[in-house]
């Protein structure tokens, strides 16, 4: 059988390296604070570090309709912002999957946001104003 391949393209104001590092090498912090309601915990399984062959497991919180997940890194392009993941295990597989490859690119596409003078992005500003 023919894998399904599919392209999704979200448009974003923070720029591609940011981005870049806080879905490829900070989500294991950054998800369980930023979305509790999906994650309560993403733990490095195999692997010390975020580095090709890697494996993150996903742990979802109560009242998802997953447990868990467990993905593989397969490569990490820093350069061009390219970052590539199996998902090997997990109810997110439904039964019907043996995996399920993920590639993912971040590339600019234009100015979203135009600033007047030096007004910093709205989590710069909490951060200050605390």
């Amino acid at each position: 059988m023919a894998p399904t391949t599919y392209t999704q393209v979200i448009e974003s104001p923070v720029a591609p390296a940011r981005l870049f590092k806080a879905i490829v090498f900070d989500a294991h912090i950054l998800l369980p604070k930023l979305i509790p309601d999906c994650f309560e915990s993403v733990e490095i399984v195999e692997g010390e570090t975020i580095a090709v062959g890697t494996v993150k497991k996903l742990n979802f919180s109560k009242g998802h309709p997953h447990k868990y997940a467990k993905n593989r890194i397969d490569k990490i392009d820093a350069d061009t912002f390219y970052y590539k993941y199996t998902t090997t295990e997990g109810e997110v597989l439904d039964g019907k999957y043996e995996s399920v490859v993920k590639e993912i690119k971040f590339e600019a596409v234009s100015d979203l946001l135009h600033h007047k003078g030096d007004v910093p992005f709205l989590s710069e500003r909490r951060s200050s104003d605390q």
